[in-house]
This record gives C-alpha cells, sequence and structure tokens, in this order.
C-alpha cells in the first residue's frame, strides 16, 4: 500500500522524464505503431491476433528483433509450437534480410552468406532469450518468467500462441473458463513485474466467410474473445488484405506486400491501422517498401509461407 503523495512524486517524475517522441512505453520500433500505441507499456498484457497466414509471429519476431537487436532490451520469446533452432532462424531472417526457406535448407546465394557472417554477431551479441517447452502450463509460463526477470532483468515478453497453454486445475469442461483463467494470471504476472507481456492468439474463423468481403478482423473474431478482450490493455491484428486476393484498398491504393497492424482496442491509447510493408520470404516487416516494379512483374511469392 502507498500513500497518494508517493504515487503523484513517481507520476512527476515519469513526465520529466518523459522522451521527446511522446511515448509513454517502449519504442515498437515502427513509428506509425507508437503513434497508434504510444509503445509497449510496462505492466500491460498486449494481445496480438491473426489468422493463419497472416504473420504474426513473423510480425512478433519483427518486434523481438527491434527490442532486443536495435534497443538492446532483454526479452524472453516463449514459443509453445516452434522449436530453438526454428525460432533462431526465424529471427536471423528478419534481421538480416535472409530467406526464411534458405536458411532451413541450407541454401543461400552468396549474398546472403555475406550478410550472415557481417550480422550474426548482432544476434549474438543481443539479450534475446528462447523457451520452446513442448508443453507449458500457466504455472510453468509463471515460473520462467519470474526466473528471466530475477536473472535476465527481461523488460518484454512474447508467448506464442495462447490457445496452446493449459491449466493444471481442471476446466476440462469449459476451455472459456480456463482460458480466462489463464489471461487473468498473465495480466497479473506483466503487473507484478512491470514487463509488458505480448501475447499472441489465434482468430476464430469469422473472417473467413463471404458475408465480410474485406476479411478484416474485429475483436469477436478472437477466439473466446470476451476474456482475452477483457484482459488485454490492447490488442492488435496482423492483417495482410493480398492473403485474401485482395490487391487494392477501397481508395485504389495498391496492397501487394503490405499489412495492416490494426489496433483494435487501446486503453492507453488510440485505436487505429499502421500500414507496414512485408517481405513474407525474409519474414520482415517495414516502414520502406523494399520492393520496385519490376519486382511485381509475373508472379511473386508473397504468401507463400504460413506463420
Amino acid at each position: 500500500m502507498k500513500e497518494i503523495k508517493d504515487t503523484i512524486y513517481d507520476s512527476v517524475k515519469r513526465i520529466q522524464e518523459a522522451t521527446p517522441d511522446h511515448l509513454i512505453g517502449l519504442s515498437t520500433g515502427f513509428e506509425r505503431l507508437d503513434e497508434v500505441l504510444g509503445g509497449l507499456v510496462e505492466g500491460t498484457l498486449v494481445t496480438i491476433g491473426g489468422r493463419t497466414g497472416m504473420g504474426k509471429t513473423a510480425f512478433a519476431f519483427n518486434l523481438l528483433r527491434n527490442l532486443a537487436i536495435e534497443k538492446n532490451i532483454p526479452s524472453l520469446y516463449i514459443s509453445l509450437e516452434s522449436t530453438e533452432q526454428l525460432c533462431t532462424n526465424m529471427l536471423i531472417a528478419c534481421t538480416l534480410n535472409i530467406r526464411y526457406r534458405g536458411l532451413l535448407s541450407g541454401q543461400l546465394v552468396v549474398e546472403e552468406w555475406k550478410k550472415l557472417d557481417k550480422g550474426l554477431p548482432r544476434i549474438v551479441n543481443a539479450p534475446v532469450y528462447l523457451d520452446t517447452k513442448s508443453t507449458y502450463t500457466i504455472d510453468d509460463i509463471c515460473k520462467t518468467v519470474e526466473e528471466a526477470v530475477q536473472e535476465y532483468q527481461v523488460k518484454v515478453v512474447f508467448i506464442d500462441y495462447l490457445q496452446l497453454i493449459f491449466a493444471k486445475t481442471d476446466f476440462t469442461e469449459n476451455r472459456y473458463l480456463e482460458l480466462n483463467y489463464i489471461t487473468r494470471k498473465l495480466k497479473a504476472l506483466a503487473k507484478e513485474f512491470n514487463i509488458t507481456i505480448v501475447l499472441l492468439s489465434q482468430l476464430n474463423r469469422n473472417a473467413e466467410g463471404e458475408k465480410r468481403l474485406d476479411h478484416r478482423p474485429v475483436l469477436t473474431d478472437l477466439r473466446d474473445s470476451g476474456t482475452i478482450c477483457d484482459d488485454s490493455d490492447v490488442v492488435c491484428f496482423v492483417h495482410r488484405p493480398e492473403y485474401y486476393h485482395i490487391y487494392q484498398d477501397e481508395k485504389g491504393n495498391d496492397m501487394r506486400n503490405k499489412a495492416l497492424i490494426i489496433v483494435a482496442k487501446n486503453r492507453l491509447g488510440y485505436i487505429g491501422d499502421a500500414l507496414l510493408y512485408t517481405n513474407m520470404p525474409t519474414l520482415t516487416f517495414s516502414h520502406d517498401n523494399p520492393y520496385t516494379e519490376d519486382d511485381f512483374k509475373g508472379a511473386f511469392p508473397t504468401d507463400i509461407l504460413a506463420f
């Protein structure tokens, strides 16, 4: 328990130390997204949703790159579906702009080998921590996060993904109540250690229906959306219209190799869209257009990987 005078002094000190970019949390590394979100704020639960193939895992690794490699912020990535090697390859791909499939097969071109030799020390020396146990209960996650915070001073935790987490408590007859318990535990965990938890989540199939022509996700598309929406401070969606063969928006803008990061809920700022360019073969999200017109001649591999 604290007296109000203590919290006021803390608040004033934080205001005085505010950065010129007006962020209230850690920068995501994407300027437009920061304008909407205000950054990743400590003590909050941020949920990133997306259908399979939209690139939510790839986007999470881009955030991990921006935080841990570019800004040296200790970060933990917990994956319940990938191995350590696959996670490492994803991080290498989006950091060094190397084809992910080439990393898996070992079939890299000369230029990619040069990128790997030159850029690998950046990744090796970054405060990135991986945990990829095949089974995970919410209690396991809480213990792992506590150890990471105490031992490595981790500030941001990524969890991929919610629907693979289970509770030891008997919720076998009601998955909704089980997820409710899990998300509340994660929210409490973020507050207890004053960290940001970024939770990935699948969507149900509502956005795939013929009635929604643009397939744009909304909050009710989150699986068991009530509990996730209630407990999350921020809910974002990764949406690539071209996945549905939509190559122009309603204003006629080209949507090839582009993703919308849709901020649908934000307790600490605004809601809105951040438009990013994508290079799915290298799992890269960026502000700048990496392509020329020649790249669009003929078939172009924009959706060959499902992350």
